[in-house]
């Protein structure tokens, strides 16, 4: 499979089908969590959201894609002046495939060499362990929790 499947920087024209992944994203995961409602957002303003990210350095959508369809992506997205927040989601139909560890390298890679954060923070709920080891297996360490989360950083620089 690795080898049909492509990394890439989502761009503008990736807007619907980001919109699509994520809607899919959401039904079929109680582990990921949007914060904005996905029905009041357009197809254009998302390809514009994305040509705006792609002129910042600290923010960041990478996407998955298979066969012509995105079934996966991460995001980063500044939330302090060097801190960046890391999401990450692949379809259930495509885990177990390496494509979260493969998402992990392109996105840290891109923090370290390209952006200006010196930190990525994230948030985990305790019973999402394969996402919580894929995150120490990338030297992430927990610095607090909820009742339902783990916090965990890190330092890029």
């Amino acid at each position: 499979m690795a080898d049909e499947v492509n990394l890439r920087r989502a761009e503008p024209r990736d807007g619907k089908n980001i919109l699509e992944l994520l809607r899919q994203l959401q039904k079929e995961s109680d582990n990921f969590i949007v914060d904005s409602n996905l029905d009041e957002i357009t197809s254009e303003l998302e390809s514009r959201q994305i040509e705006l990210i792609n002129q910042t350095r600290t923010n960041i959508i990478i996407v998955v894609e298979f066969d012509n369809q995105l079934i996966g992506l991460t995001t980063i997205d500044q939330i302090d002046d060097n801190i960046g927040e890391l999401g990450i989601a692949i379809l259930e139909e495509f885990q177990g495939y390496h494509l979260g560890t493969n998402l992990m390298e392109m996105t840290l890679d891109w923090v370290i060499q390209v952006s200006d954060l010196s930190q990525i923070f994230l948030e985990v709920f305790k019973t999402n362990l394969p996402a919580i080891n894929l995150y120490k297996k990338f030297k992430f360490v927990e610095v607090g929790e909820t009742d339902n989360s783990i916090k965990m950083e890190l330092d890029t620089k």
